[in-house]
């Protein structure tokens, strides 16, 4: 990606858009993007959950791409959280020292 004079990304970005969306926006910003009609995705979609797993698909990218505007998506927000959370980081601790006692022992 390209920067402008303030480093910031000047290059096409994938975002969940407000305008034009009918359940969360991924359908809108996925076309933006793509640089095609936002009906096509739609179909795409539909096609998808029809015949194969176009749901989770749909949810997947509901979390995974960020909103118009939003510097994070909700995945790297709940991740944020979960890191900060001092029983998440005490299960890490624990699970770095078991896999640290098997690759001694093996």
């Amino acid at each position: 990606m390209e920067k402008n004079t303030n480093g910031q990304n000047t290059g096409k970005q994938l975002r969940r858009l407000r305008q034009g969306r009918m359940v969360s926006g991924v359908s809108a910003g996925a076309a933006r993007y793509l640089d095609i009609d936002v009906n096509i995705v739609r179909l795409g979609f539909a096609v998808l959950t029809v015949f194969g797993p176009g749901i989770p698909i749909y949810i997947l990218a509901w979390i995974l791409i960020p909103e118009e505007g939003a510097p994070t998506s909700i995945a790297e927000d709940l991740f944020q959280k979960a890191s900060d959370s001092p029983k998440v980081q005490d299960a890490v601790q624990k699970t770095k020292d078991a896999v640290g006692k098997n690759r001694t022992s093996a």
